[in-house]
């Protein structure tokens, strides 16, 4: 066998041996198993168009169990300074029921539910005053009629309202209101989700983005027809990727065999016996007759 064949075979092994060791890595990190999930609608984007850092429809998320990380609101994040995927807060994978796909969106606030139909949000006690109103209520507790939350979505210029008389007949229990960066209105308000979102409902949080390689499921369950629409490029973003990648594994085998050869070059030098010192022929003789 060539030793340029052995050399890729070799690489093959070690690129395969890293890949497993990652998600042994990943699966034993997250809690989660399997620790992917596959981006497929446009609802947490900022814009047309794939961004990295910014979860987009063919992206694949690496995400982690709830009972690994300390989940941030949004109303939380603005506080203290945490950010997750373009704006404040964490990215919450929840289960909306049987027969439906899970959704990940983000968490905005915790609203925790009282026996009396109302509502009490401690994270917004140190949220500015003029980001928020309630129609009733005792500073952040025993919340009722309207709640408006000011300046969301990514672009932070939008406010968002909740029907709270509405959300306490409906679905009396506390959890989380969610929506999605490229919504304009808040999931409990438009059927998304059936009341604030459980704890036990929370299947993962977003930890991780890997950009446009979930499209590769996507194309061949159909729907590349979304990725066209929504991430133009994530497509030509991939292959480019590809392309990268093949040639830095060119490159390091290049590297490799460069190596592997000045080695042999320099064995090869020191077996070889030492050039022997020939002497100098003598001068001819010179004809004293001729001298001046």
């Amino acid at each position: 066998m060539e030793r340029a064949t052995k050399h890729v075979i070799a690489a093959i092994i070690v690129v395969v041996a890293l890949i497993f060791i990652s998600i042994g890595s990943l699966v034993h990190s997250s809690g989660v198993s399997p620790p992917f999930t596959t981006v497929d609608s446009q609802s947490m984007q900022h814009g047309i168009g794939s961004q990295i850092g910014i979860i987009d429809t063919g992206d694949l998320m690496v995400v982690r169990s709830p009972s690994k990380v300390t989940i941030n609101s949004y109303v939380e994040g603005y506080q203290n300074g945490y950010r997750a995927f373009g704006d404040y807060g964490d990215v919450i994978v929840y289960e909306r029921g049987e027969g439906k796909n899970p959704v990940i969106h983000r968490a905005i606030l915790y609203l925790e539910y009282n026996e009396d139909g109302t509502w009490d949000a401690p994270s917004l006690a140190g949220y500015p005053s003029d980001l928020w109103y309630a129609t009733k209520g005792d500073g952040c507790n025993s919340l009722s009629g309207t709640l408006t939350l000011r300046n969301m979505r990514y672009t932070h210029t939008l406010d968002v309202s909740l029907d709270l008389d509405k959300l306490a007949d409906d679905t009396p229990w506390s959890g989380y209101v969610t929506m999605g960066d490229n919504n304009t209105m808040l999931d409990q308000s438009i059927g998304i989700s059936d009341g604030p979102v459980q704890h036990n409902r929370i299947r993962s949080v977003a930890w991780i983005e890997v950009p446009w390689l979930g499209a590769v499921k996507m194309t061949f369950a159909g729907k590349g027809t979304i990725l066209d629409q929504q991430v133009p490029n994530t497509i030509p973003n991939l292959a480019a990727m590809c392309v990268m990648l093949l040639f830095v594994l060119i490159g390091a085998n290049f590297l490799a065999d460069s190596r592997i050869y000045r080695r042999e070059r320099r064995r090869l030098i020191e077996l070889m016996p030492p050039t022997p010192l020939f002497p100098l022929e003598p001068d001819h003789d010179i004809d004293e007759s001729k001298k001046i």
